[in-house]
């Protein structure tokens, strides 16, 4: 399966909103207010660059929120994902955990954790997180995060939860490609031909046509005994992948 995780839509705040306060209240508050107006706005900053891939300087600006602000739970997260990026695991790790312990309700940082410690192998503290970011009903990115549930679900080899999580996504969202791919390929792996037919179908609808897609369609007829919709997804396969190395190995030896 070639899909990868998806991550939580992290969003650029541009300002903070207050409550009215009295002339008293905002002298007292004044240099407070203010450390905590530059952090934001340097942790948008570093947001910012590292969306346009100058992780220099957003490494620098977000740094910079942290020294200004270091219990800003955004610039944390931030960070965390820049350090992902960076391949620094451990930095990375250590500031996912600290964004959550300031603010547990960051449902974006708690998908994002999770899909970390999956692609560290570290299945059972992930799905944990994937759990906590679908149990909030206003977090836009649900389905996406049972989608990412089911992935590592899938790594850990537990594909009957995999398939449960990928259900509950469909729930959500019944276009979404990767769940759907995803179900067909299980199906198809169960010998359940006829469900997989149907989640290919319904990929095929909402997804443009992949090597991978067209060669688990070809093996779906192909199984069910239909010749003439196998050759059509062959005749695809032939035309524009026909490098793909499943399909040059299938026509060597005739193996599914």
């Amino acid at each position: 399966m070639w899909f990868r995780f998806r991550l939580g839509v992290i969003l650029l705040v541009i300002g903070l909103v207050g409550c009215a306060s009295s002339p008293s209240d905002n002298i007292r508050s004044e240099s407070a207010l203010s450390a905590t107006t530059a952090a934001e706005a340097n942790a948008n900053l570093g947001l910012g660059y590292m969306r346009q891939g100058n992780y220099s300087e957003a490494l620098a600006k977000l740094e910079r929120a942290l020294l200004q602000n270091p219990k800003l739970a955004r610039a944390h997260h931030y960070i965390a994902e820049l350090y992902n990026r960076l391949n620094e695991e451990q930095l990375a790790d250590k500031h996912y955990a600290r964004a959550l312990k300031l603010d547990p309700r960051d449902a974006a940082a708690h998908n994002n954790y999770g899909a970390f410690l999956c692609a560290q192998g570290r299945y059972g503290e992930a799905e944990p997180h994937f759990l906590a970011a679908v149990r909030n009903p206003l977090y836009i990115g649900r389905a996406e995060t049972y989608e990412n549930a089911a992935l590592c679900a899938s790594q850990a080899g537990d594909d009957i939860k995999a398939e449960g999580y990928l259900h509950a996504a469909l729930e959500l969202n019944p276009r979404l490609p990767k769940s759907l791919y995803r179900l067909a390929e299980i199906n198809y792996q169960q010998q359940r031909y006829l469900p997989a037919r149907a989640y290919l179908q319904r990929y095929e609808a909402v997804a443009a046509p992949a090597a991978e897609s067209l060669w688990l369609g070809f093996r779906i007829e192909k199984q069910s005994g239909n010749e003439e919709a196998a050759a059509e997804y062959a005749r695809q396969l032939e035309q524009s992948w026909p490098a793909y190395a499943p399909w040059r190995q299938y026509q060597n030896d005739g193996k599914l």
